[in-house]
């Protein structure tokens, strides 16, 4: 585990960083406590004042709208079942509200809690509003960057009410269902099926179409200010009864957005408490999809300028006609307009942003917005005067992610590289155990690339980089003195079962993490991320994947996606319905192979070695069951018959029923849907030599991380004893300075040494056992497991790890500081340092050292010959 003086460390840090000592508001200066807090207080109360009476309605543009079906749900009454699995799946340990209850005070308390917060939901659905004194929320100041001074460099985050964030919870698990039916497919955040990384590939390859096309271009990347705080609520409102929700659903919204008390946190310290009349509040669960339907009117607006020709897109595909035009993508409040390089364009692009901000109150901030040209562009200094904006370069920065980047681009790495070192360098490994390195190398370091894993194909240039990064960070040699590595990377990278430390070769994962996309290729018929690449590449194979693409790579990602297709289809099957995707011989869909391979033969000689398994069945009558119909260029000999029979056998035992669209199937795990830890087992080679490895014995212990992981490298016999010093060419004497009468190896000084042994002994009368100890520690590991049974042996699989601990910690003692304690003084500790960890995990009630060995005593119901 972490030690707690490195956690302390880290606390300490992020209060340092998040503390305000000075406050620059409006070009003004504040260092007095007070008046930053004043000035704080001044601004977010001025900040969610709506200052215009009136503003136009969006009554001019048309909207998708919910069905009957959808509205019934939205506004059914609460039911228990529904709030307990939302309060169920909230994070209890978040940062409470004004209130002060954590959501785990809830999950603790249903029995307690339960009657009053159903209540609390009745009351919402009969009468629509709620206790204003609910909806208090604290505005906490995060820095978006270091050392942050002016006020607009600080996020506001909401902390909102338990209650409340309860019901905005199961609000946003109903709206979130009915989502995709009304926000146009140019949004990708939070809607059901769409993914972050959607957009960033579309862009690209809209780039790439278009940087192929030589036909100047230009993208703009907009800047929306304070986007979530400057939202109309009456624009809202009005949006929502346009898309068809119920007046009880929209009185609801109504109370949730327009009852909101605000204090700042400054410091730690609540200041004041003000009423607000716009914005929605980042925190509250309901606020991104709400904001959602706000930006959904730019889109229409945007779609229908382009439909009035004021605007062309960026075509993806050989040809206008056949393309398909994308003209914008937004995410949130990330958005990217595609246009030509044409001033009317823009001066109409200006035109849509000015009313956009009349009609919801959301400002697009032109002098951070960047306008980037593709190809030559003339006049580009005028085209960016007429919005008011920078201009930038490809390649751009879209979602965190590089567009317009060379595909084996290394210079597009450096942010992750960066990022990598930058949190290793704030580390400090004086105070982490090779344990603590590892749980943060799991958890974070080798975390940092999956982004850029999920999209680009990482050069094996920067995948060697980060491993090398990440190994000298697990052994300690980060700036430090040479520190050996004791184990090699490649058993560091096996899974735990095959006694490695199951971190991820960055390679297999960055294609397994791409096998993604080809699966939803294969399932995601609609999504616009799909049609880009159809209008693009063209299909084959029935549909499942695109045409490979030819020529220039240029910055298209979908190419470098494809290479991995081979691997990827053969762990593909097809579940066959209509048969009309699948391809008879090819495909496999009753075999793990393709027929053609199962029986060559018989393809050879077939009339429609091409055809589909729907062109291999007929149905004598309408509604009628189907039958196989394959078609030979000739008879069949005798020698052939018994293949014959073998081949209409296995077809009709896998004859379709259904009539339901084909599908694709996993087959690396039973569920038959993909996921990338399956395909990262596949695609890493197993070891050619098989370890029996005492994995159990060693991961599953409760003992301190970085005993078990000591206890893992001795089980590998990797750690630092004479005869593993002079391996590496060390001159020293190999004498084991415990017993001094043999060389000191692994095996050695943890078993057969005379300390060694005397401690032994000492746990098997302890545990009244009789017991033999193999020669090597992997034998004595497996054999120890669970020797007492599954619920009985939790104490007994402490033992080696605390034994051989405690044998190490005395001969560094005698190697390096010179000083011997006597055997007496060892086993005191090893029985001490049991007891010790007994006690934190729960495994014994006794109060002495003394009464915990005499409850470790199993002779009186293991009798020598039961063992």
């Amino acid at each position: 585990m972490i030690s707690p003086l490195f956690q302390l460390r880290t606390a300490n840090s992020n209060r340092r960083r998040n503390y305000i000592g000075e406050l620059e508001v409006d070009g003004i200066r504040y260092e007095d406590k007070e008046e930053v807090k004043a000035q704080a207080l001044q601004f977010y109360q001025s900040l969610y004042q709506e200052n215009e009476p009136w503003r136009p309605l969006a009554d001019g543009i048309t909207f998708d709208t919910i069905g009957v079906g959808d509205r019934d749900m939205l506004d059914r009454p609460f039911e228990l079942d529904e709030v307990v699995q939302v309060l169920k799946g909230l994070q209890g340990d978040k940062a409470p509200g004004p209130d002060g209850f954590s959501m785990a005070f809830f999950q603790k308390c249903w029995q307690v809690v339960e009657t009053d917060v159903m209540a609390f939901f009745g009351e919402v659905y009969e009468h629509c509003k709620f206790e204003k004194s609910l909806n208090a929320t604290f505005i906490s100041l995060i820095p978006k960057k270091m050392n942050a001074t002016n006020i607009r460099d600080f996020r506001p985050i909401s902390l909102i009410g338990s209650m409340y964030k309860l019901l905005a919870k199961v609000l946003a698990n109903r709206l979130a269902r009915v989502l995709d039916g009304v926000v146009s497919e140019s949004q990708n955040s939070f809607v059901g099926g769409r993914k972050t990384l959607d957009s960033v590939l579309i862009a690209n390859e809209c780039l790439d179409s278009r940087l192929k096309s030589r036909i100047p271009g230009l993208i703009c990347k907009l800047d929306i200010e304070k986007a979530y705080d400057h939202v109309n609520w009456d624009c809202l409102y009005y949006i929502m009864d346009r898309m068809g929700f119920g007046s009880r659903w929209i009185n609801w919204m109504r109370a949730c957005t327009s009852t909101v008390r605000f204090s700042v946190l400054v410091n730690g310290s609540p200041t004041g408490f003000f009423d607000s009349a716009r914005g929605l509040r980042q925190g509250d669960p309901l606020s991104p999809m709400l904001f959602l339907l706000i930006m959904e009117v730019l889109s229409r607006m945007l779609r229908r300028t382009v439909e009035e020709g004021r605007i062309k897109g960026f075509h993806a595909g050989k040809d206008a006609i056949t393309g398909v035009c994308i003209s914008h993508l937004l995410f949130a409040d990330d958005t990217i307009l595609f246009c030509d390089a044409n001033p009317e364009q823009l001066l109409y692009i200006r035109m849509v942003l000015t009313c956009f901000e009349a009609v919801t109150g959301l400002r697009v901030n032109l002098s951070k917005s960047e306008m980037v040209p593709v190809g030559h562009v003339d006049g580009l200094d005028d085209l960016a005067d007429l919005l008011h904006c920078r201009i930038g370069c490809l390649p751009l920065l879209y979602l965190g992610m590089p567009l317009g980047a060379s595909y084996k681009s290394v210079d597009v790495w450096n942010t992750i590289l960066e990022k990598i070192e930058r949190r290793l360098a704030g580390w400090k490994k004086l105070y982490l155990s090779k344990g603590g390195r590892l749980t943060l190398l799991k958890s974070t370091l080798s975390s940092l690339p999956t982004y850029y894993l999920s999209l680009f194909t990482i050069p094996v240039s920067v995948a060697k980089r980060i491993e090398c990064l990440q190994r000298n960070f697990l052994w300690g040699g980060m700036g430090e003195d040479h520190k050996y590595h004791l184990v090699s990377w490649d058993v560091v990278c096996s899974p735990v079962a095959n006694g490695g430390l199951g971190i991820r070769w960055l390679i297999h994962c960055n294609r397994a993490l791409l096998g993604s996309w080809l699966w939803r290729f294969g399932t995601e018929e609609s999504h616009l991320w799909r049609r880009v690449l159809i209008a693009k590449y063209g299909l084959e194979c029935g549909g499942w994947i695109t045409i490979r693409p030819r020529g220039a790579h240029g910055c298209s990602l979908w190419r470098s996606i494809m290479m991995g297709w081979d691997s990827f289809s053969s762990h593909t099957s097809f579940k066959v319905g209509l048969g009309d995707r699948v391809r008879f011989w090819h495909d496999c869909w009753c075999t793990v192979r393709p027929l053609k391979e199962e029986f060559p033969g018989l393809y050879s000689c077939s009339r429609a070695q091409n055809g589909t398994v729907a062109a291999m069945l007929e149905s004598h009558s309408e509604g009628s069951s189907r039958v196989w119909n394959v078609v030979f260029e000739r008879g069949f000999n005798d020698w052939e018959m018994a293949q014959v029979v073998s081949f209409f056998s296995l077809i009709q035992a896998h004859l379709p029923r259904s009539l339901d669209a084909d599908r694709l199937s996993w087959s690396l795990n039973g569920k038959g849907s993909f996921d990338s830890r399956s395909f990262y087992r596949a695609l890493c080679t197993p070891s050619s030599v098989s370890v029996l490895f005492p994995w159990k014995s060693i991961w599953k212990v409760k003992a301190p991380r970085r005993v078990v992981f000591f206890l893992w490298s001795v089980a590998w016999g990797r750690i630092l004893t004479c005869d593993n010093l002079m391996r590496r060419g060390h001159v020293m004497a190999g004498w084991c300075c415990l017993c001094r009468a043999a060389g000191e190896s692994v095996d050695h000084l943890l078993l057969h040494c005379e300390v060694a042994r005397v401690l032994w002994h000492c746990v098997f009368r302890a545990f009244g056992v009789a017991w033999v100890l193999p020669n090597q520690i992997p034998a004595l590991l497996i054999g120890w497991w669970n020797w007492f049974g599954k619920h009985s042996s939790q104490v007994w699989n402490m033992v080696p790890h605390c034994l051989m601990w405690t044998l190490w910690r005395e001969r560094n003692s005698r190697t390096f500081e010179d000083i011997e304690h006597p055997v007496g003084r060892l086993i005191e500790t090893l029985f001490s340092s049991l007891f010790d960890w007994a006690r934190v995990w729960g495994l014994t009630s006794s109060c002495s050292v003394g009464d915990f060995l005499e409850s470790l005593d199993f002779s009186s119901t293991y009798s020598d010959s039961t063992l």
